[in-house]
């Protein structure tokens, strides 16, 4: 204890606050699972998709319907952790991969209204280096993936080991390879091309303006007012990440051999799963952990506008013109089409997992896929999802 407690009486009145607060915070806390749930014969379709993964000895996923801002289905196939054979459940904790940009981007949404940032700001604000390539790169060219910064992977390491999560590396390594790069590979807002670096510098930035790390701003700004108590920053191999999915991918897939031997891991043959763990601690692009209800609660925040009022959601959902002609890009999401419905949506892969997340307006839809095989393509799967949910009620 920091200091002894003097007065019982004045001990008491702090024990029946905290416990006031507790009770708040764990009534927000609870899973948004809502009354209304899918007709079975919609969620036996839904099983079908995914059961050959429900089953002891084999990785699987976790899938998650949102409808009205409620979590109408939640539920896992197939196991976390094959060493102890856990289940997956709606609380086991995805790496998000590619979806973390969303929450980069929402770091960077808030400060844009706090007044701190705007798209307009130059990056070389915060980046001085960044004015020998191009000293009118913006913030805008970060986030919309078109600020012609070579990707990490493409140069060197110092240390000559492969740009591979197996191989440790961090953040502030991958974007230092950026700036050491000879040249852009194009001038800002001229072309399309996505990256994970810029979304590392944009972390970079929100730690500067913000004046606190990029994961404890997470935490302050996002997961906590959200109750998204299972949400984490991976900044630091070491962190216990309670309940946390194991990647696994067949022994026997000869895209995944030859990817490991190129970066001379070589695995038994046979029969069975390779054990895939991520050990690199970079983010901006990728490193945040969570779970089927976090992410519902997150869905339910643009229905909400829970998080920071409508003008944070709009932000969020923010698309630009530049001198090319992708223009369908938000802020670390995507606007596209599904069965003739707009939808909003965004596709993660990494060493230990494959994750998509999509919200169909018009419906008040969002369908949430979380997998612990880097060849899972939950992105498939969720659409097989969307197809039984969209489908005509029969007559």
């Amino acid at each position: 204890m920091r200091a002894q407690i003097r007065d019982n009486t004045a001990g008491m009145h702090t024990l029946r606050r905290g416990l006031a607060l507790l009770s708040v915070v764990l009534a927000w806390s609870a899973p948004v699972h809502g009354a209304q749930t899918l007709p079975p014969s919609v969620a036996e379709r839904i099983d079908a998709i995914f059961a050959p993964f429900d089953r002891d000895g084999s990785p699987g996923y976790a899938l998650g319907v949102v409808r009205d801002g409620q979590l109408v289905f939640a539920k896992g196939y197939g196991r976390a952790n094959l060493d102890y054979n856990l289940p997956i459940t709606p609380q086991t904790s995805f790496h998000l991969a590619s979806l973390s940009k969303q929450f980069t981007a929402a770091a960077v949404a808030l400060l844009i209204l706090d007044g701190k940032l705007t798209l307009e700001t130059p990056v070389a604000t915060y980046f001085p280096e960044i004015a020998r390539f191009h000293s009118d790169m913006r913030i805008k060219h970060l986030l919309y993936f078109t600020s012609g910064l070579p990707e990490y992977t493409t140069l060197p390491r110092t240390s000559g080991a492969p740009w591979f999560s197996f191989y440790y590396f961090t953040t502030d390594e991958a974007i230092a390879a950026t700036l050491n790069a000879p040249a852009l590979e194009f001038a800002p807002g001229t072309r399309w091309e996505y990256s994970n670096v810029n979304y590392m510098i944009l972390t970079k930035i929100v730690e500067q303006a913000s004046g606190i790390p990029f994961a404890v701003f997470l935490q302050r700004r996002i997961f906590t007012p959200l109750g998204m108590s299972g949400s984490v920053l991976d900044d630091d191999t070491t962190l216990v990440i309670p309940g946390r999915a194991t990647g696994y991918a067949d022994r026997a897939d000869g895209e995944i051999r030859r990817k490991l031997e190129s970066v001379g891991i070589h695995i038994r043959e046979g029969a069975g799963y390779a054990q895939l763990i991520r050990v690199s601690p970079h983010f901006g692009g990728s490193g945040v952990f969570s779970t089927l209800d976090d992410l519902a609660r997150w869905n339910a925040s643009f229905e909400s506008n829970r998080l920071a009022g409508p003008a944070f959601t709009t932000q969020m959902l923010q698309r630009m013109r530049f001198a090319h002609d992708k223009d369908n890009d938000a802020f670390g999401q995507v606007f596209g089409t599904f069965a003739g419905r707009e939808m909003i949506w965004f596709s993660g892969g990494d060493l230990d997992a494959s994750a998509f997340m999509a919200r169909i307006p018009s419906e008040h839809l969002a369908v949430i896929c979380l997998s612990n095989m880097p060849n899972g393509n939950s992105e498939e799967k969720a659409r097989r999802v969307l197809d039984v949910l969209l489908a005509p009620a029969p007559h």
